[in-house]
């Protein structure tokens, strides 16, 4: 069930599905009963919406974690301009 924000530094408790974002996680196989194949569990992760803006939730050796949205560039790496300069009043 989903109480509180994914972010563990975030204390955030989750009250309606229209705020913030839910993350539908596919765990690895785990053994059913009386079938020999293994079958998929999926966990729901919920980030608040002002988490949800800056992190996801993702799946990483097989422990659910949060990772920003976006990868910081290299160290001394320069950003592309854009190719329309706007000009600021």
């Amino acid at each position: 069930m989903l109480s509180k924000c994914a972010n563990p530094a975030c204390l955030a408790r989750f009250h309606y599905l229209h705020e913030g974002r839910i993350f539908k996680i596919e765990m690895g196989a785990v053994a059913s009963g009386s079938d020999s194949s293994p079958a998929h569990r999926i966990e729901h992760f919920w980030l608040c919406e002002r988490c949800a803006q800056t992190l996801k939730v993702v799946l990483a050796n097989g422990v659910v974690t949060t990772h920003p949205l976006h990868r910081a560039l290299p160290e001394g790496a320069a950003q592309k301009k854009s190719t329309s300069e706007r000009g600021v009043a």
